[in-house]
């Protein structure tokens, strides 16, 4: 599914990255954890082609990435990841229903109506089918939450990627979060790559994988 190899990135004369390698199958939930500024944040934004390594390769279903043009990989990114993070960045002036489907209608590939339909069934297996038509401003931080996972889900994903994805949640809805990514995998067989200071979003994953001097160290 994903496979990262020798990924190098430093910033000026600081390295953040060394030599490090990851390989991801297809339905692992895998957390990344370690302390503040240790380069998790930089390794996702890299496994999610929003950043380039200074070296190294990376292949996502059989595809690599930053060999695309920009228009490729901008097409790539949108239909092939989803991404999640720790503020749920909806925009105020779409309902819910609007913000699930904009990577949809980006894409271009369907009918409004077909994506229209199918942000309306993602809200109802997320519980928010009765909440399709407010705003981010009428909506609880769980349930906004929860629309940015049906936006990240609208383009059936290869992976999402979450950066702090319960990081601005209180305790039961982070809790309610951390169960509906093991529901999602267990439905959809849907791959997650979890970047977490939540020890018990980080013990529900397959692996846990701590960042250390730019590698990552298997905790278990």
């Amino acid at each position: 599914m994903l496979i990262a190899s020798d990924i190098q990135k430093s910033f000026g004369s600081l390295s953040v990255l060394r030599d490090l390698n990851l390989t991801v199958e297809q339905g692992e939930i895998i957390s990344i954890v370690g302390r503040s500024g240790a380069g998790k944040t930089t390794l996702l934004q890299i496994l999610g082609t929003l950043e380039k390594p200074d070296q190294g390769t990376l292949s996502i279903d059989g595809i690599s990435p930053f060999a695309l043009s920009s228009n490729e990989l901008a097409k790539f990114r949108n239909e092939k990841l989803g991404f999640i993070f720790q503020f749920h960045q909806l925009l105020p002036e779409f309902t819910a229903l609007e913000n699930a489907a904009i990577p949809a209608y980006i894409n271009g590939g369907q009918s409004k109506k077909e994506v229209d339909k199918r942000a309306m069934e993602l809200l109802d297996y997320l519980g928010l089918s009765d909440r399709a038509q407010h705003k981010p401003s009428q909506l609880s931080g769980g349930e906004q939450q929860r629309v940015a996972v049906a936006r990240a889900l609208i383009n059936h994903p290869s992976i999402i990627f979450a950066d702090e994805p319960s990081g601005n949640l209180d305790s039961g809805n982070a809790t309610e979060l951390h169960n509906l990514f093991g529901k999602l995998r267990s439905d959809f067989n849907q791959t997650f790559i979890i970047v977490t200071h939540n020890p018990e979003l980080a013990a529900l994953a397959d692996r846990s994988l701590t960042m250390t001097d730019g590698q990552l160290i298997s905790a278990k």
